[in-house]
């Protein structure tokens, strides 16, 4: 009996997909695009972009969202790192949709898009489309393949319109709008801007992030006429519910600690060679991912030139004046280069404190040695 029961479940669901991707939509249906406020979680920072099918006739409500992953996937940290974790499309109801982010006090916007019958056809067999198991998976780029240039390219596709990219703070450097979003921690603005590469000072051209393209849309006209027909707010986030940045997560109090350890770092060698040392690993670190990752925005990062891995050697090359000597110079040709190469970057900024912590820790080892010449 329960086998029956499941082949007669099994038969309705598949009965279902079948029936959705071959119906029509009615003339009361609506296609909207969702924008999803930021949240504190890293892969909250950008905010998150859906689209949304209703058509009351047939009793659809579905959101559409190409930006599941799972925790859970074996070396799920590696694969983000290397570049080849799966992201893949999914749909949930709009009322679970929007109850999710209400949850987790995340603000959600519906822009109602003015189309046509046959550009909803369109893009709802585009949706229907893109869950069917060949299509559903994609390889997750930082901006050229997420969630918000998913619906990017639908959308511009099934309404042969290109939604306008010239909008406020778009057209700067990658790394300046990735900024924008980081000014509530320190640490994490560091970090990022430390392992990104030199692709993300180009400029850019084009929509990959969620309140940009909600920007655009609203900017866009298609024959004559504006894509957005009326744009709603579903929930405001409460910012007062928001949390405030640490004391300890901000430029002043890591430039501060940096001045610290740099006195101490006189006074105690071990203190100026552990911290050598620490800097050092990063730059391995960094100098693994970028042999690593297939991610282009990690490429071609000078940021080896300050975390060099050869500060690895320097505690251990000083008991040979020549060599310690050699090894100095190198490593102080190479932040040289370093401000030159970014002296237009906001990445000399946000690493100005790591960069003077490092110039004082190899001038004052180089003071020191030559005091005991």
């Amino acid at each position: 009996m329960g086998k029956k029961i499941m082949c007669v479940l099994l038969c309705l669901w598949f009965g279902q997909i079948a029936l959705s991707a071959e119906r029509a939509l009615s003339d009361r249906a609506q296609i909207s695009v969702l924008t999803i406020g930021t949240g504190p979680m890293l892969h909250e920072l950008y905010g998150h972009t859906a689209i949304r099918v209703f058509d009351p006739s047939y009793g659809i409500d579905r959101v559409y969202n190409f930006g599941m992953f799972d925790f859970s996937t074996p070396n799920f940290g590696l694969r983000f790192i290397k570049g080849d974790m799966l992201y893949y499309a999914d749909y949930t109801s709009m009322k679970d949709f929007v109850r999710s982010y209400v949850y987790y006090n995340r603000s959600v916007y519906e822009q109602v898009l003015n189309l046509t019958e046959d550009q909803k056809e369109k893009i709802w067999h585009s949706l229907e489309n893109a869950l069917t198991e060949e299509n559903k998976y994609y390889v997750y780029k930082f901006i050229d393949q997420n969630c918000t240039t998913k619906v990017v390219d639908i959308v511009n596709q099934d309404t042969n319109t290109v939604v306008e990219a010239e909008v406020t703070d778009n057209i700067k450097t990658y790394r300046q709008m990735f900024n924008d979003y980081l000014d509530s921690s320190y640490f994490l603005k560091l970090g990022i801007n430390m392992i990104l590469g030199a692709r993300i000072d180009q400029t850019n051209d084009k929509q990959f992030l969620p309140d940009k393209y909600m920007m655009g849309l609203e900017q866009t006209k298609m024959d004559g006429k504006p894509i957005v027909k009326e744009t709603k707010t579903i929930f405001e986030a409460n910012q007062e519910l928001r949390a405030t940045t640490p004391w300890w997560d901000t430029y002043a109090f890591f430039s501060l600690l940096c001045v610290v350890l740099a006195v101490m770092s006189y006074k105690v060698k071990a203190i100026r060679y552990s911290l050598i040392l620490i800097i050092g690993l990063f730059g391995a670190f960094f100098l693994f991912v970028n042999f690593y990752s297939f991610h282009v925005e990690v490429l071609n990062n000078n940021i080896l030139l300050l975390c060099n891995p050869l500060l690895l050697l320097l505690p251990f090359v000083n008991t040979n004046i020549r060599m310690g000597r050699v090894l100095h110079i190198v490593l102080l040709i190479g932040m040289t280069i370093y401000v030159v190469l970014n002296i237009t970057s906001e990445k000399l900024v946000v690493t100005l404190p790591l960069y003077l912590l490092t110039l004082c820790l190899l001038i004052i080892d180089r003071i020191i040695i030559n005091k005991k010449d």
